[in-house]
């Protein structure tokens, strides 16, 4: 089994009086030995830093959260490196921004490098790279950076390891006979609603946001374990065994469509009418001119775009149209864009580079 595992900045914290590292790399030594391959996404640099500097909140200016992750990924990683010694496993280090996902040469590439490592017996241990993205290249937190890499990887299993036992049918704090869920077969608005959107010092991913991350992951055929990483037994739950809540996989769906479906995308989109969704949601067809309403960010070409009806986010897929010309034949029949655009295609997005949410 393939697997990739999550790891939160509370369980990794210095100053905790169980070392969940430790415990994490002594399972990981045992799945190795049984032929399976496992792959870390860790947080934590911007903890290390913050207890290096001697901050007592969370940084709120992007060039101080950058120092922090900067000084904090060496600590971090040598971390890693130390544990890892203990159980002659060699790690391998990968920081990442949104580029290495939405465009797909270097999609490519990261998924090789992890490949490579892996058939070298190492474990990659990736992180988003803090030091050098602002707000506009930024993953958004490392559940969804673990949801992406594992669907990027085609991997069996996504495990989440937080503070929480995992989701409960209300809130525990408030709701002392709250019960947890153990397993769920699909994520839909009614799942996500049970969650919580709270945070702590050192994490920006609060229960909602996994179960959001996770539902990716499961849509693209992954199974999804989230459970308390100071209880748990990674192998354990690689076994079925552990308590926790475990999310059944869907439907496994092919490599190019799994980056067309989840990759992070420009920042840009497109607003669609009626007609249009109708015939994406119920006849599977491209994506016409005519159906779009309005263009949202610049955009070449080839760009990987989101499709919006009304103000919920329905598609995703890749332009034949850059948004300057978007925005001269939005609207416009397909005999008439001919006579605006020479080089023009029939569809702005084709059904085999468009995938439904």
């Amino acid at each position: 089994m393939n697997i990739v595992v999550k790891i939160s900045s509370n369980l990794i914290n210095p100053d905790n009086s169980i070392d969940v590292l430790d415990t994490i790399a002594c399972d990981i030594e045992k799945l190795k030995a049984e032929g399976h391959s496992v792959v870390i996404v860790t947080s934590g640099a911007v903890m290390y830093g913050m207890k290096a500097l001697k901050l007592v909140k969370r940084p709120d200016t992007v060039p101080l959260l950058q120092t922090c992750a900067s000084i904090g990924q060496i600590a971090l990683m040598t971390r890693f490196q130390k544990t890892f010694e203990k159980y002659s496993i060699i790690p391998g280090e990968i920081l990442l921004s949104t580029d290495d996902f939405n465009i797909r040469s270097r999609y490519l590439n990261l998924r090789n490098t992890i490949k490579t490592l892996l058939s070298n017996s190492a474990v990659p241990v990736i992180n988003e790279n803090d030091t050098i993205n602002i707000e506009e290249l930024k993953l958004g937190d490392n559940d969804h950076l673990s949801s992406l890499i594992s669907i990027m990887l085609d991997f069996d299993m996504l495990i989440i390891l937080t503070d929480v036992d995992g989701l409960y049918n209300a809130d525990p704090k408030k709701t002392p006979k709250a019960q947890l869920i153990e397993h769920v077969e699909s994520i839909d608005d009614g799942v996500i609603s049970l969650a919580s959107d709270s945070t702590s010092l050192f994490t920006t991913g609060g229960m909602k946001k996994k179960l959001i991350s996770a539902s990716k992951a499961a849509k693209s055929g992954i199974q999804v374990f989230i459970g308390n990483g100071f209880m748990v037994s990674v192998k354990k739950v690689v076994s079925g065994t552990e308590r926790g809540t475990y999310i059944q996989s869907g439907e496994k769906i092919s490599a190019r469509k799994k980056w067309i479906a989840f990759a992070p995308g420009e920042n840009a989109s497109i607003s669609i009418d009626d007609g249009a969704h109708s015939a994406l949601l119920n006849n599977g067809a491209s994506l016409l001119a005519s159906g779009i309403t309005s263009v949202q960010g610049a955009f070449l070409r080839g760009a990987l775009i989101s499709i919006f009806h009304e103000t919920k986010k329905i598609a995703q897929g890749l332009s034949n149209y850059s948004s300057e010309e978007l925005e001269l034949i939005k609207g416009k029949k397909s005999k008439d864009i001919q006579l605006i655009i020479s080089d023009y295609y029939e569809e702005v997005i084709h059904k085999n580079n468009l995938y439904l949410l």
